[in-house]
């Protein structure tokens, strides 16, 4: 498909603005613009889970892939196509250097998420996304696939943390945390996925984040586009610049790219 293109986007800060609980009119008036266009298909890459996803019920209808859990499972037409949950004999070794240290930690299923436990650092993050609090099961893992695991802590102990667990993927988010994820999958290698499935050229895709989980994301597509509200590192990251979410930003992104008419 020479001619196809692909947008993808992340969710929380691009998409969505947890500030307003929505999504600004511009960007639903520009993805019902995009998805007329049968040489345009929209697709989210997000750190979220499908589960998480009501936020972004208004759009839906315009979506058919999704790369979700920072690349971790995929769902296309509906259908789960890929999923990568971190071996469980990792997990039990993260539960565990956690557990020396006292740390306030969860985990990210295919179908829920739990913490081990709750108080007003766990609660501020999530309300920094404007994300359910999950409920308390700290042996969750036992049962379950894990597909990520949160931690909260101080941001200097964040290369601490990254130290203790060289085979896995440390990722540091807003606020006083950081996800861990098995290693070599990514957003990116997602994406890649894709693409390959799809036919699409890789000058024909197109990316949009905010976030430090959107690095290799916006390194890897060569039209990336960094919200004017993004991370230092994302921005930095980023082939092009727009706008804050609050400022009509991926509207605005989209018609500088050329794929919208002003």
């Amino acid at each position: 498909m020479p001619n196809k293109k692909i947008i993808f986007f992340d969710i929380d800060r691009t998409l969505y603005d947890p500030d307003t609980r929505s999504i600004p009119a511009s960007t639903k008036r520009a993805l019902a613009r995009l998805h007329d266009d049968p040489d345009v298909e929209i697709a989210i890459a997000s750190g979220r889970a499908f589960y998480m996803l009501h936020i972004i019920d208004d759009i839906k209808d315009y979506i058919n892939i999704y790369i979700l859990i920072n690349g971790q499972i995929i769902i296309k037409d509906g259908e789960t196509i890929y999923r990568n949950p971190i071996p469980k004999h990792k997990v039990l070794d993260v539960v565990k250097t956690f557990e020396e240290h006292n740390l306030k930690y969860g985990f990210l299923g295919e179908f829920d998420e739990t913490l081990n436990i709750v108080d007003d650092k766990g609660k501020q993050a999530f309300e920094l996304v404007d994300m359910k609090l999950p409920r308390i099961d700290p042996h969750f893992y036992q049962d379950n696939d894990i597909f990520q695991m949160w931690a909260f802590c101080d941001r200097e102990k964040h290369r601490f943390f990254r130290d203790q667990f060289p085979e896995l993927e440390v990722v540091r988010w807003l606020g006083g945390g950081f996800d861990i994820l098995s290693k070599g999958m990514s957003k990116k290698e997602g994406i890649k996925k894709i693409l390959e499935l799809e036919g699409i050229p890789l000058n024909n895709a197109y990316a949009f984040g905010d976030g430090d989980n959107d690095i290799e994301m916006l390194d890897y597509i060569p039209n990336s586009v960094a919200m004017g509200n993004a991370s230092k590192l994302a921005k930095e990251h980023a082939k092009y610049l727009t706008d804050d979410i609050k400022s009509d930003g991926v509207y605005n992104g989209l018609v500088r790219l050329g794929l919208l008419d002003d």
